[in-house]
């Protein structure tokens, strides 16, 4: 079955729109998930681009078509080594601790860690890596292989990454976020795009490196309660930007950092 008739990315992205605004609507309620306390009820909205690119996938291809879109979730099969891994899990706890470092450098007093308790946490992780999966099934697994086609890897992310950030604003603002402050993060999320990407194509389109990545970009959140008060997300944006930069930059001098051979192209893509 071919992407064109599998569904456009525009169909994918206005379904998730469509989808989205009951969970937006529910956001105004202002209550927590009952089983992870740090986040809000809205986060359920998750699972909205996975949902939609089913849909899609079943409408131009049917059963068969939904089974090999949802079977990409455990293709991990596609990861040539350990050390992709590694970097999915550790890049953002690594970024997480330097952006502490600079508010501590900058004189910045930074409270004790205090853990939520151990079943909220374990709620939390829970939450994040089905949410995880349930956003980048749609992200990665559909829209990013139709962009593809048009687009640079680089191009493609950045058209994801804003979308994403955009999809963002809403719940962001319905938790009191300000202007500046969502701003800033948008900004982060656009350069985590970049990297989920970067990833993406150097494991063969896995969505599994994909889905631990976005799982430890929102780890903190459910595992420290007192990390929200000093989180700063200018200073984070600055982190993963200068990423995404030495990732370029790499990708420039090298290509074989991140290149994959696309289906029925000689070229290859690369950020």
């Amino acid at each position: 079955m071919s992407m064109r008739k599998a569904g456009t990315v525009g169909q994918f992205f206005g379904l998730v729109l469509v989808l989205s605004l009951p969970f937006y609507a529910l956001g105004i309620t202002g209550y927590p998930l009952p089983f992870a306390p740090a986040l809000p009820i809205s986060a359920i909205m998750a699972v909205v681009p996975m949902v939609a690119a089913g849909l899609l996938a079943y409408r131009h291809g049917g059963l068969p078509a939904t089974l090999h879109f949802a079977g990409q979730a455990v293709d991990a099969h596609r990861i040539p080594h350990a050390g992709w891994v590694i970097a999915a899990l550790s890049i953002m706890p690594l970024a997480f601790a330097l952006t502490a470092g600079i508010l501590w450098l900058t004189g910045t007093t930074l409270p004790g860690l205090h853990l939520f308790p151990i079943m909220a946490v374990t709620g939390s992780f829970a939450v994040f890596f089905i949410g995880a999966v349930g956003e980048e099934l749609g992200w990665q697994a559909y829209a990013y292989p139709r962009l593809i086609r048009r687009y640079s890897a680089l191009q493609a992310a950045l058209m994801i990454g804003v979308i994403w950030a955009l999809w963002h604003v809403i719940p962001f603002a319905l938790m009191g976020r300000s202007a500046e402050w969502i701003v800033w993060q948008g900004g982060g999320m656009v350069c985590m795009r970049i990297i989920i990407v970067w990833l993406f194509v150097n494991t063969g389109h896995s969505i599994v490196v994909a889905v631990l990545f976005h799982m430890m970009s929102n780890s903190v959140w459910g595992v420290f309660a007192n990390f929200d008060p000093w989180y700063d997300p200018l200073i984070m944006c600055g982190v993963l930007l200068v990423t995404v930069v030495g990732i370029v930059r790499l990708s420039e001098y090298d290509p074989r950092i991140t290149s994959i051979t696309q289906p029925g192209k000689q070229s290859t893509p690369r950020l």
